[in-house]
């Protein structure tokens, strides 16, 4: 048994950069010596192992053979012959492809560290046609190494993925990892128009085409926050946030986000606080919802307003979420409890108006 550093860990080695998790290939094991070694093995079929210490994980060599549609359409072989050189030819990137062993010497038989240095992009086989998947992650580090071009003959190779048909046979859950994955989702979608993908890709070909390459569109969101790109794009470059994020099946907490900024950030841009018109201002405010805490704090995250709006708007938010019913106020009806409400929260909004106003 040989064990070997690969993938993403010795490429950012190599370009200088700390690497965030590390992976290893074993070379002349079998499941069940590593299972007897103490590994336990991610799935029943996939030749995946855990290390029972740091976490880490450990895949037996393989090859691969495809079988069918979509990037789970290929049978493995785990043979224990197969070989280093073997396993790493099944990988989507030269500079992807490097292999480290236990006294820190690199194994690269696809040329990876001269793609790093002539800063290409370049597929390490023909294999790379066969997974429709490998289009996305070449997307993806494009957006990662923005000083990195693709190689024409992979230019050619993605060509040859799209027109076979084979990305329609990805499912929207790994179309989704690979766009949260992504180090920036407006450069990543600019790629995937680039490439040719945006109608060919579930999900991507909802949304509004006519805006591609507008960064602009998506400059209303500076945070780096994860949430906060992705739900903005979602609401901006969209054409619906349900249907996007039901194809792609995107956690709730993104498409709740993308709803509230396409209900209310124009409005929130837009509304100036005037003496007697508390009625506008608190429809916005129900709107915002107060109860959703957190998503409330990402909302005023996404949208590029002064600070002093933000504050007119979040301090009026905490006087309305503070405000508590006394104990005699409890014992009345339901009706009369709602209009009471209804009354207090206009007299707070009137006062925070005039209040904000008699300070400027």
């Amino acid at each position: 048994m040989k064990i070997y550093l690969v993938g993403g860990a010795v490429r950012d080695k190599l370009l200088g950069l700390e690497p965030k998790e590390r992976d290893w290939v074993v070379v002349g094991s079998t499941p069940q010596e590593m299972k007897k070694n103490g590994f336990k093995q991610v799935g029943k079929d996939f030749p995946v192992f855990i290390h029972p210490n740091s976490g880490e994980e450990y895949a037996l060599a393989r090859t691969e053979r495809k079988s069918g549609h979509g990037y789970t359409g290929f049978e493995f072989n785990v043979d224990s012959n197969v070989s280093l050189e073997e396993d790493l030819e099944r990988r989507d990137l030269t500079i992807n492809a490097i292999a480290e062993d236990e006294a820190g010497n690199l194994i690269d038989p696809y040329q990876g560290q001269k793609d790093i240095k002539n800063k290409k992009l370049r597929h390490v086989s023909v294999a790379f046609s066969e997974d429709p998947l490998r289009v996305l992650r070449l997307a993806r580090f494009q957006v990662k190494f923005p000083e990195f071009t693709i190689a024409p003959e992979t230019i050619n190779m993605v060509r040859e993925i799209v027109d076979s048909g084979e990305l329609k046979y990805l499912t929207g859950e790994r179309i989704w990892l690979e766009m949260y994955k992504s180090d920036n989702i407006g450069s990543f979608y600019d790629q995937l128009v680039k490439l040719g993908l945006i109608d060919k890709i579930k999900g991507f070909h909802l949304t509004l085409e006519l805006l591609p390459y507008r960064k602009d569109v998506l400059n209303g969101c500076q945070s780096l926050k994860k949430i906060h790109q992705i739900s903005y794009f979602i609401y901006r470059l969209t054409r619906s946030e349900d249907d996007f994020c039901d194809e792609l099946k995107i956690p709730n907490e993104y498409r709740d986000l993308a709803r509230m900024l396409r209900q209310c950030e124009v409005e929130i841009k837009e509304y100036i606080p005037k003496k007697d018109q508390y009625d506008k201002l608190l429809d916005l405010i129900n709107k915002l919802d107060v109860r959703k805490t957190e998503r409330l704090k990402d909302f005023f995250e996404c949208v590029d307003i002064s600070d002093d709006k933000k504050i007119f708007f979040e301090s009026l938010i905490d006087k309305i979420r503070n405000f508590r019913l006394d104990e005699e106020q409890q014992k009345k009806s339901k009706d009369e409890i709602i209009k009471l409400i209804k009354n207090t929260h206009k007299e707070i909004a009137q006062n925070h108006i005039t209040n904000y106003l008699d300070s400027q």
